[in-house]
């Protein structure tokens, strides 16, 4: 099963582009490649990029964001804050259909199941990167173009793929990873590794 966003209940309704009272807004999950699209319009203020993920974040138009009392607009941009930087982890073991995580670090339960070569997944089994690979990751010119491709040669996932992940799920990837690129081989022998 997985995991349901949230409402948030509207202090002050607000009225819609169509005209209805809007008293209550069902959150969505921040998909990694619209939030990369949406930073890539808002530029470098903080401001401007927490209302375009705010705008995907609750499915409003512009014109109905801009009536939100700030209170409201505090509570969206808190979840906002919370989609961008928390793993999956911290979602899927919230409320009361908690998922129970996976007792290896390698297997990580997605926040939403991701379609990918014709078959919808629920989870990725995560292998470590061999060298050849980490090689041709570090030729690559961005950060962002070698987490990318790092994350689609340990996920097995194509490129286009890892777009339509939820950013929970790329955060939660991402940990792990940076464990397979930067500890040594002893922290995976221990039982207590994570």
């Amino acid at each position: 099963m997985s995991w349901t966003p949230p409402k948030h209940v509207l202090l002050s309704p607000i009225t819609g582009d169509d005209g209805a009272q809007i008293a209550q807004v069902q959150l969505k999950p921040l998909y990694y490649a619209a939030q990369k699209e949406a930073l890539a319009r808002a530029g470098d203020d903080e401001d401007d990029q927490f209302f375009e993920l705010a705008l995907l974040a609750t499915g409003l138009s512009a014109k109905e964001l801009d009536q939100l009392k700030r209170p409201d607009y505090v509570s969206i941009a808190q979840y906002v804050h919370q989609m961008s930087t928390l793993p999956s982890s911290h979602f899927l073991a919230q409320g009361e259909d908690a998922a129970k995580p996976s007792a290896s670090p390698d297997e990580v339960t997605l926040l939403q199941p991701l379609a990918a070569a014709g078959r919808t997944l629920a989870s990725l089994t995560l292998e470590m990167p061999v060298l050849r690979a980490t090689k041709a990751m570090k030729k690559l010119k961005t950060a962002k173009e070698r987490a990318e491709f790092i994350t689609a040669h340990c996920t097995g996932l194509m490129l286009p793929d890892l777009a339509s992940l939820t950013v929970p799920d790329w955060t939660q990837l991402q940990v792990r990873i940076d464990d397979f690129l930067n500890k040594p081989a002893d922290f995976f022998r221990s039982a207590t590794s994570k």
